[in-house]
């Protein structure tokens, strides 16, 4: 049987139990002074604040067993006696507050872009610079803001939160980063503060490389898209995003780009709001208003994998049919 200790170790730690669930389970034996998600393993370390308080916990939750979310934890001892920096670097500084964030994405069902990431966390201040990558946990982005404040108030507000209602869960901590180095404004990552970065770097087929959350990161090339077959690198980014399948009714075949749009409300509807509701799936290449016939108009994507993804996941909320483009 391994020794108390001050460090506790969670088992089956679902995507859906976030860091402020597990805070509630422990918090009422003492204070908390530091919590690792390991999200690969489904598993968390809870460091008390001393050995006591753990052992007050494991004693209580050895006579009641313990549930979050409707799914059975486990706890025990760790065989750690303190969490080292190895630990903490492992996903972030935890709790120390810093001006980037580590975002790790659950139950990703709907594609996300560096323009929803924008929009879900430009609202609690000044966004400089994102960079999305795919790793063992999952999909994730680092957000970084121009002021530490404002990254504190994002992680507050949004921390456990989901982008879409039931989906697309956030599991914030703070990076241990002190600047983030980005290369390329595209999909896969942005730099606000310097508008005139090359797309891609010319001359190269251009891969992704995506470093540590707890290293230095740096992107070579455009991630999703690959010189002479965008449509196939889409999907396949797209696929990578759901766990390497494409998503229910999507075939990633389709060649048309172009887009008809119809049961618009005239009154409300125009081109700005077009571009806001289709960009979360691609590039917007033209937008047009049918004037003869006001409740309709053509929207042209990047691709043809692009135009299907919004007529998927669109087609609930307004009438859409491909056109040739």
């Amino acid at each position: 049987m391994t020794e108390p200790s001050k460090v506790i170790h969670v088992r089956n730690v679902g995507h859906e139990i976030s860091e402020n669930d597990l805070l509630q389970l422990f918090q009422p034996f003492g204070v908390i002074t530091k919590l690792v998600m390991l999200r690969a393993k489904n598993q968390a370390l809870i460091q008390m604040q001393d050995t006591p308080a753990a052992v007050s916990a494991l004693q209580f939750y050895g006579n009641v067993q313990p549930a979050i979310r409707g799914r059975n934890v486990y706890v025990q001892f760790s065989s750690h006696q303190e969490l080292t920096t190895m630990y903490q670097n492992a996903q972030g500084r935890g709790d120390e507050p810093n001006r980037i964030l580590l975002v790790t994405i659950h139950h990703m069902l709907y594609p996300i872009t560096v323009e929803v990431l924008h929009q879900v966390f430009f609202p609690h201040g000044f966004v400089e610079k994102i960079v999305t990558f795919q790793k063992s946990a999952g999909f994730q982005a680092l957000i970084q803001y121009q002021s530490r404040q404002s990254a504190v108030a994002a992680r507050t507000a949004l921390q456990g939160r989901n982008i879409y209602d039931g989906c697309c869960q956030l599991d914030i901590q703070f990076s241990n980063l002190d600047e983030l180095q980005v290369n390329y404004n595209n999909e896969r990552s942005r730099d606000f503060t310097n508008p005139n970065l090359p797309s891609e770097q010319k001359g190269r087929s251009p891969q992704p490389g995506y470093g540590d959350a707890g290293g230095v990161y740096g992107l070579q090339g455009t991630g999703a898209r690959a010189v002479g077959f965008p449509q196939m690198a889409n999907a396949a980014a797209i696929a990578a995003a759901f766990g390497g399948g494409l998503p229910p009714g999507i075939s990633g075949t389709n060649d048309r780009c172009t887009v008809l749009v119809s049961n618009l409300n005239p009154d409300k509807i125009d081109e700005d709001k077009l571009f806001n509701l289709f960009s979360i799936y691609g590039n917007i290449v033209r937008i047009k208003l049918l004037r003869n016939k006001p409740d309709h108009a053509l929207v042209q994507m990047g691709d043809g994998f692009q135009s299907e993804l919004a007529v998927h996941f669109l087609k609930v909320r307004i009438f859409l049919l491909y056109i040739v483009g």
